[in-house]
């Protein structure tokens, strides 16, 4: 259920929220030992598998759309497996570091998800894992508001279960590594600017995830009374008055650290 709300939509994501993601690459890859084995699950366009290069760590990247894992291959030079959570072609204990920015909030088993990154990473390893938390973001927030102002249809979005959910929190996510057999060093939250070309917004919010779904299922007059009220946004939300000027969010993401028990 949720893996199905981002097949198909690999160049309008690489347009739009992968840069919003990838203001979690800098924490993600702070201070892992350099030369290492770094596995990124969930890789996206492959921006955190290339930082982690350049920055000196033996990193590779898997995704379970095969769109964007063809779209990652070709960035980064390398294929890139079509595989995600909870199934990696992958033996264990194989990574010194392993990698899962905004995956676990969007798989059908977080907990399963969260086993299968502690069984890929070596005794002694760090997992880092990022999520949305549950405070709608900004950029949710405005595009609320249009929907409401437009008369828009609202489906309820889809849920997990309830045994399978956790608590979209640092907390929550600590809980869920730390049942996966992880101990945790760190939980909490970073926050960055986030800024969008209105176009390159667009595509996304017309087509990825969640907003895709919204979009999708709204009448042609609404599509146009949403355009239309769009491309009139001015501040906050925008760099100024000037209607073609970039948006501008300020984000925040949760945050975890653990390590792999030697033992």
């Amino acid at each position: 259920m949720a893996e199905a709300l981002w097949t198909g939509v690999a160049q309008a994501y690489a347009r739009s929220f992968a840069g919003l993601c990838a203001g979690a690459i800098p924490w993600m890859l702070v201070d892992l030992p350099r030369g290492g084995r770094l596995l990124d699950v969930g890789c996206g366009t492959g921006a955190l598998v290339q930082a982690a290069r350049e920055a000196g760590h033996d990193a590779l990247g898997v995704d379970p759309d095969p769109e964007m894992a063809a779209l990652a291959s070709a960035a980064l030079g390398a294929r890139v497996a079509a595989a995600g959570l909870p199934d990696l072609p992958l033996a264990d204990n194989g990574f010194e570091a392993v990698t899962a920015s905004f995956v676990l909030n969007h798989v059908d088993d977080p907990r399963a998800g969260a086993r299968e990154l502690a069984r890929v990473a070596a005794p002694g390893g760090t997992v880092r894992a990022t999520i949305w938390g549950a405070t709608p973001p900004p950029q949710a927030v405005m595009w609320n508001g249009l929907l409401d102002a437009a008369g828009a249809t609202r489906s309820p979005s889809p849920r997990l279960p309830v045994e399978r959910d956790f608590e979209r929190s640092p907390h929550g996510l600590a809980g869920i590594l730390g049942e996966a057999g992880l101990a945790v060093t760190h939980s909490g939250t970073r926050a960055w600017r986030w800024r969008v070309a209105p176009d390159d917004l667009w595509a996304g919010l017309t087509s990825v995830g969640n907003f895709g779904v919204l979009w999708r299922e709204q009448s042609d007059d609404v599509r146009v009374r949403l355009r239309t009220a769009y491309d009139a946004l001015g501040e906050p939300w925008r760099d100024g008055p000037d209607p073609r000027a970039d948006f501008v969010f300020d984000v925040e993401c949760v945050v975890v650290e653990a390590r792999v028990p030697r033992s």
